[in-house]
C-alpha cells in the first residue's frame, strides 16, 4: 500500500486531535470520501459520503470546516453521518465560505410552501419581504448584522420605526424573523451565532402597546337592513354583503364555498403548520337571518347556487383569498352608502364589521350556545369568548342589565302579587 501524502498525514491527525478518531478519509476519483466508524470493531458500520472537494492540500481549511460542521451537526440532530451531510450538503461551508444566506432564503422558501404549510401567495404576501430584510441585513457591505441580536436590533432600527410598539404587525414580523433564523441554525447549518434571542430579549424589542387596541365594531341589525336597501340595485355585491352578514363568513371565503346537500360549505381559510398537517374539513354554516327579513340568507344561497345571481367579478376571479379580502373591500369603498353613511356613523367600520354583526347578533340578537356559535363562525370557544366581548359595547351592556333588572323587578311583583292573593 502506497504511504499517504504528508499534507494527508497532517490533515488525519488534525482531523483525529480535534474531532475525536472514527474519521477516514479517502480518495475517490479525485474527490475527499468520508467514512465514519460507529459502534465496537466486531459490529463497527462505516457509513460514507462522497464531497465535491478536491483530494489535494488546498482543500484542507475546508474539509477541516466540514467535518467540523458534520460533527456538530450529528451531535445536535442526534442523526447520523449521511443524513448531516443532505441538511448541510447545500451549504457553502463545503467552500469554507460564510454562510449563503440567499441559498437558505430559498432552501425556507421551499420549506414553507412546498411543504404545504402556506401557499404560495400567503407566503409571499407575509413572509418573504421579511427573509429578503434579513438577507439584505446580514449581507450588506456595511454596518452589516453578525448575530441574531444585532439582526433584530437592526430589523427593528430599519423596517419598523413606524409600527407601533406592542402592535400585532410587530409582533409578527419579529417572530417571523426569529423562525427564518431558526430555520437557518437548524437546517441549514449557519452558526449557531444566529439562533434567536430568548423571547424576554424579542418581547423587549416588539415593546409595549401606548394606545388600546381599536376594536372592529359590528354592523347591527337597523344599519344592515339600510345597507342591503341601498344595494338593491347592484344585485352582485347585495349578494356578497348578504351571504357575509347573514352567515358570519370571512370576506375571503367567499372563494371557497360549496353547496352539499342542500347546505352551504365553507372552506378552510386558515393554513398553518398544524392545520396542514391535520387539515379541516368544510364547515357546514347556517344563516342567523333578522326578525325583518325571515329567510333571507336562506334565499340568498339559493341565488347564488342556481347561478341567477353571481358574486362580483374580482371576487369571482380571485387568485388568493388575500386578493378576494382586497376586492371585498374595495367594492364596499366604493359603494356610497358604505363609504359616505356608515362610515360616518360606526367610527372604525371594516369589512369584518358585516362578520361581527354576526356575532353580535348571536350574543344578544338571537342568542346561541357559546359551542355552537363557535361551530358556526369556524374558530374555537376560546376565541370565541376572548373577543366577543369587545363587540357588546356600553350601550348594548346597560340596555342587557337594564332589561335583566326589569325581569327582576317583574317577578317580585308577580310573587308578591301571588302572596296577597293567598291571604
Amino acid at each position: 500500500m502506497a504511504k499517504a501524502a504528508p499534507w494527508l498525514k497532517d490533515l488525519r491527525s488534525v482531523i483525529r486531535r480535534s474531532h475525536c478518531p472514527g474519521w477516514v478519509l479517502e480518495d475517490q476519483y479525485g474527490r475527499f470520501k468520508i467514512q465514519k466508524i460507529e459502534g465496537t470493531r466486531r459490529s463497527a458500520r462505516r457509513p460514507s459520503i462522497s464531497t465535491p472537494l478536491p483530494f489535494a492540500p488546498s482543500s484542507s481549511d475546508a474539509f477541516t470546516a466540514l467535518v467540523k460542521k458534520l460533527r456538530e451537526t450529528m451531535a445536535d440532530q442526534n442523526i447520523g453521518l449521511k443524513d448531516a451531510y443532505e441538511l448541510i450538503s447545500d451549504s457553502p461551508e463545503l467552500a469554507g465560505e460564510a454562510t449563503n444566506w440567499n441559498v437558505v432564503a430559498e432552501r425556507y422558501r421551499s420549506f414553507r410552501v412546498d411543504s404545504g404549510t402556506l401557499s404560495e401567495s400567503n407566503y409571499n404576501g407575509n413572509e418573504a419581504y421579511n427573509v429578503k430584510c434579513v438577507v439584505d441585513l446580514t449581507t450588506a457591505h456595511n454596518l452589516a448584522a453578525h448575530d441574531a441580536g444585532a439582526l433584530l436590533r437592526l430589523y427593528n432600527e430599519k423596517h419598523q420605526s413606524t409600527i407601533p410598539p406592542g402592535s400585532d404587525g410587530r409582533k409578527r414580523n419579529l417572530h417571523g424573523v426569529c423562525s427564518f433564523l431558526s430555520f437557518a441554525v437548524k437546517r441549514c447549518t449557519a452558526d449557531n451565532l444566529w439562533l434567536p434571542p430568548d423571547d424576554e430579549e424579542v418581547n423587549l424589542l416588539i415593546g409595549v402597546r401606548t394606545t388600546p387596541k381599536e376594536d372592529t365594531p359590528p354592523v347591527k341589525p337597523a344599519a344592515l337592513i339600510r345597507l342591503l336597501d341601498s344595494l338593491e340595485g347592484n344585485p352582485e355585491l347585495h349578494l356578497a354583503v348578504g351571504l357575509v352578514a347573514f352567515y358570519g363568513l370571512r370576506p375571503a371565503e367567499l372563494t371557497v364555498l360549496s353547496f352539499e346537500d342542500d347546505k352551504l360549505k365553507v372552506g378552510n381559510t386558515k393554513r398553518n403548520s398544524r392545520t396542514a398537517a391535520t387539515p379541516k374539513k368544510p364547515r357546514t354554516a347556517r344563516a342567523l337571518n333578522l326578525k325583518e327579513l325571515p329567510g333571507e340568507g336562506e334565499r340568498l344561497v339559493q341565488l347564488w347556487h342556481s347561478g341567477l345571481v353571481k358574486l362580483p367579478t374580482s371576487i369571482r376571479n380571485a387568485k388568493s383569498l388575500k386578493e378576494c379580502g382586497a376586492a371585498f373591500m374595495q367594492y364596499l369603498d366604493r359603494h356610497p352608502f358604505w363609504d359616505e353613511v356608515l362610515r360616518v356613523e360606526i367610527k372604525g367600520l371594516k369589512p369584518y364589521s358585516l362578520r361581527h354583526g354576526f356575532a353580535w347578533r348571536i350574543a344578544l340578537y338571537t342568542p346561541i350556545a357559546i359551542r355552537t356559535a363557535a361551530r358556526l363562525m369556524g374558530h374555537n370557544v376560546s376565541i370565541h369568548i376572548n373577543h366577543n366581548g369587545h363587540w357588546i359595547d356600553d350601550q348594548d351592556m346597560e340596555k342587557e342589565v337594564d332589561a335583566a333588572n326589569m325581569a327582576v323587578v317583574a317577578t317580585l311583583s308577580k310573587r308578591q302579587q301571588q302572596m296577597q292573593q293567598q291571604q
